[in-house]
């Protein structure tokens, strides 16, 4: 299992076009969609205070796609493919990769996290170039735990992995967040002017942990 402690973070959810999520996803994942032809794409990023190699920032690019059900008692609450992560350090894209599973982009991230009293902006660069920008914004906040679920491939395996986020939190569905996507190889495989640059769902997250269970094969 993968502990990390992050002192913020930031998950916000978009519509972007099925054409694109079908083309990401593997042929054993389908994207949910929120209304005819518009899946969903969720920018995530955080910075990890303290992790087993040391602290790093992270971008998460994903599709969502509708989870394994469990058992009752642990039923995820969604479902992710992260088609492309990037980090701050070589380190942590190596762990990224080779025990998370999931494909980095090979170059360094530059992140910052600027908080503002109702808002929170994160940029993101890498070799000087803009990547992506984002912000969400504050609701009410409360103590939470949510489980999630991941879903890579290496080559011809299917693979999943519990995750478990919790902090303090805000979320809400009120539109106030915007999107920036930079042409850039991290944005590659996403037709920019597509996705929507306001979030439908936004999450702000402080003072937390992220618990990446071991990863299973299906």
């Amino acid at each position: 299992m993968s502990k990390s402690y992050f002192t913020t973070g930031v998950s916000a959810l978009f519509e972007m076009p099925t054409s694109d999520a079908e083309r990401i996803l593997p042929p054993h994942l389908q994207p949910i969609e929120v209304r005819p032809q518009r899946s969903i794409l969720s920018v995530t990023a955080f910075h990890f205070r303290e992790s087993e190699v040391g602290p790093y920032a992270q971008l998460l690019l994903s599709v969502v796609v509708p989870p394994i059900v469990g058992s009752w008692e642990r039923h995820p609450k969604a479902g992710f493919y992260p088609f492309l992560g990037a980090t701050s350090s070589a380190v942590s894209r190596k762990h990224m990769a080779e025990t998370l599973r999931i494909p980095t982009h090979p170059e360094d991230i530059d992140a910052q996290f600027i908080e503002r009293p109702d808002r929170i902006e994160v940029r993101i660069r890498s070799e000087g170039a803009p990547v992506v920008d984002v912000s969400v914004t504050q609701h009410e906040w409360y103590p939470t735990t949510h489980l999630l679920q991941s879903h890579m491939i290496d080559g011809d395996l299917r693979l999943k992995a519990d995750v478990q986020i919790s902090g303090h939190y805000t979320m809400h569905e009120h539109e106030r967040g915007r999107l920036q996507l930079h042409a850039h190889p991290i944005t590659s495989a996403l037709t920019l002017d597509e996705v929507s640059p306001y979030p439908f769902r936004e999450h702000w997250l402080k003072e937390g942990v992220e618990l990446f269970h071991p990863v299973e094969q299906l």
